[in-house]
């Protein structure tokens, strides 16, 4: 097995050895805005024993980073507004989903100067202090994709939220201020509807910045 970064301990999971997976052919079958990787392995199975020869299939899309501009004094984030190809892909009749600012982690980049490169793209700030408040997978089952979330501490005055976006990408991104509480209202009815905001928006309404 190709030794590949650590993601975290292993005091109740299996602790993996290179010997409990072996590949035995890989390709890349699909490749355009993301990929698709077909493999062929055996993995040790919890018995001790080792399995029979299975295919997997993975999106291959990289790591990416999302960050939440809050500003504490007036109890307000920013969110960002565009139109999304999966929710459409799913038959979802409501393709614009409301996220934090969000994108890929470029060759050479790491997670924060992602994550400032970003909100100045979607939204046209320069963030503040970042602090990192989760790094996980998205979809274990189906993607490689592994995020970086953040919520950076800014100064969110009325007329801060615009439209945005990089013509080069076709991004159409609108920003929206709103109170932390409208927040976790929008959380609740279901009108947030993906992972990273959702758990962004509960990690502040448990006051973590107010611990030490």
């Amino acid at each position: 097995m190709t030794k590949g970064p650590v993601t975290g301990p292993t005091t109740l999971r299996h602790h993996a050895v290179p010997q409990d997976v072996q590949i035995i052919a890989q390709s890349v079958p699909y490749r355009d805005f993301f990929a698709l990787s077909e493999t062929h392995l055996t993995h040790r199975r919890f018995d001790g024993t080792i399995s029979a020869v299975i295919k997997r299939a993975a999106f291959l899309s990289g790591d990416a980073v999302t960050v939440l501009p809050y500003d504490p004094v007036r109890k307000r984030v920013l969110l960002v507004e565009q139109f999304r190809a999966g929710p459409l892909a799913r038959g979802d009749a409501q393709p614009w989903c409301l996220e934090a600012i969000a994108g890929r982690i470029d060759a050479g980049e790491n997670p924060e100067d992602a994550a400032r490169r970003e909100a100045k793209e979607e939204a046209g700030l320069t963030l503040g202090r970042l602090i990192q408040i989760a790094a996980y997978y998205t979809s274990t089952g189906a993607m490689n994709e592994y995020l970086y979330s953040f919520v950076a501490i800014c100064v969110l005055p009325d007329g801060t939220a615009g439209i945005y976006g990089l013509a080069s990408e076709a991004e159409d991104i609108r920003g929206h201020l709103v109170s932390l509480d409208h927040l976790m209202e929008l959380v609740k009815s279901g009108e947030v509807n993906n992972a990273p905001l959702i758990l962004t928006a509960q990690w502040l309404a448990l006051g973590n910045l107010s611990q030490p």
